[in-house]
């Protein structure tokens, strides 16, 4: 037994007698050797000290655990330890070598139970693991805190208070304040059959976001919500979204360094005709949320025949209120967007034959003009009748009435097509009569038919032969 300035932690020359303990005590400390000669750090000592012990300039008030270079302490520790402003401690220290080990928290049933449950771990790099045990793959960005467990739920957070309304609560924040490269979370979820790496529920009364994300958008590329599929084309989206979907802005790649074999679009009128434009109303499906209210567009299964490239069959799988995958649904997809570009060429291609047509409308017109003036000029006209052929339009035949001025015997019907050009002539003998057209003789489409007389055009009207 010692007494004196607390200098039990102190390097001492004391020898500590084969098969006996040293225990040295001072008013507010108490100490043991229980192995090795001094209360030094080296791997053969094993002491404890308790109460409190000044060591060059810093006082340490509590207890320390000291065996294979590893030290255990708990306390206070400063300048002045007994004062508010130093806050308790646990402690571990290691010597950096090969002994450096880890610190385990565990839990056990009794004190005479030589088994107990690993809780967490802290490592020598200031790492701090939650779990049973730590994964040999679980060095991810070298965590500072990590959480390995085999149970169903990792971690669980739960917030509840009854602050009014007006107040955000939070379950969990986090904040990184990088300098080039940060992550505020990385989920990675792998194995088995189903995975999800996030999953966001929200149920309020007003107002419900699942998953939100903002961005300032003040720097050079800004995502509020950044998704990739690892396979294009197969059965992989960057984004699956059931239910309506609002967009205040949409762009796609439409770059030309970004495509090869650029071709226009041509001959699509006789494809868009074989398209069916329906009607319908979706079917409650479960697994999907389909709008119920009247909808236009096509049939997957018919477009596929016209232009398969604008078709995808789908297979998604079907949640359940937890969020696990409990079976799947199938269906085929039409790429609407896809469309625009058939349907402007279909239009520039009506485009095409309407200005045709109205090429020869005009002409027809202006020759039209040429012979009403003739008629106007004529003083035997309103002698003169032509009724509009029957039937009209027609396939087979169709019949024109006539009758002539007084003393008139010889007249002749001249049929024209639009731009002009002489087709058949049917000669009158009779002052008032009819003729017999076939569409065999004409063959099909829009003529004009006149009453003439010496070459003069009296008058004239239209027929359409189908």
């Amino acid at each position: 037994m010692a007494h004196g300035q607390n200098q039990a932690i102190l390097p001492t020359a004391n020898t500590l007698p084969a098969g006996q303990e040293i225990f040295r005590f001072d008013e507010g400390f108490a100490s043991q050797i229980q192995q090795g000669t001094n209360f030094l750090f080296g791997p053969s000592n094993r002491w404890f000290a308790l109460g409190q012990v000044t060591n060059g300039g810093q006082t340490f008030y509590g207890s320390r655990f000291q065996a294979n270079e590893r030290a255990l302490v708990q306390g206070y520790a400063g300048q002045t330890p007994t004062t508010l402003s130093n806050n308790p401690r646990i402690q571990w220290i290691h010597n950096g070598g090969s002994t450096v080990g880890d610190l385990e928290f565990r839990v056990a049933s009794s004190f005479m139970s030589g088994q107990s449950d690993l809780v967490a771990t802290m490592t020598s790099g200031a790492n701090t693991y939650f779990g049973t045990t730590i994964p040999n793959n679980f060095t991810f960005i070298k965590p500072k805190v990590g959480i390995s467990f085999e149970d169903i739920i990792g971690l669980s957070i739960t917030t509840s208070n009854s602050i009014s309304s007006g107040v955000n609560r939070i379950g969990a924040s986090i904040e990184v304040n990088n300098v080039a490269n940060g992550n505020g979370l990385i989920a990675n979820c792998f194995g088995g059959i189903n995975s999800t790496a996030l999953f966001g529920k929200a149920s309020g009364q007003e107002n419900s976001i699942g998953v939100r994300g903002d961005v300032p958008g003040n720097s050079q590329f800004s995502a509020a919500i950044y998704g990739r599929a690892g396979t294009p084309g197969s059965n992989n989206f960057a984004g699956f979204f059931d239910g309506d979907v609002v967009i205040t802005g949409n762009f796609s790649p439409s770059d030309a360094k970004l495509k090869n074999n650029i071709t226009n679009e041509n001959n699509v009128l006789e494809k868009i005709s074989l398209l069916r434009p329906v009607t319908y109303l979706y079917k409650k499906t479960e697994g999907l949320s389909l709008p119920e209210i009247n909808q236009h567009g096509f049939i997957s299964q018919e477009m596929v025949e016209v232009f398969p490239e604008l078709t995808k069959d789908i297979t998604k799988p079907v949640f359940d209120e937890e969020g696990k995958i409990v079976s799947e649904l199938s269906f085929k997809g039409i790429n609407y967007t896809g469309l625009i570009s058939v349907l402007t060429a279909g239009i520039q291609e009506l485009n095409t034959e309407l200005t045709a047509v109205r090429d020869e409308l005009d002409e027809y017109k202006a020759n039209d003009k040429i012979r009403q003036s003739l008629v106007q000029d004529s003083r035997e006209v309103s002698d003169y009748s032509m009724e509009q052929n029957i039937p009209n339009p027609f396939n087979d035949r169709s019949v024109i009435r006539y009758q002539l001025a007084p003393d008139v015997n010889q007249a002749s019907i001249t049929i024209f097509n639009l731009n002009g050009g002489f087709v058949k002539d049917y000669q009158i003998e009779e002052n008032k009569g009819e003729i017999t057209v076939l569409a065999s003789e004409i063959g099909k489409g829009m003529f004009i038919y006149s009453l003439t007389r010496n070459g003069q055009e009296i008058m004239s009207k239209r027929m359409i032969v189908r």
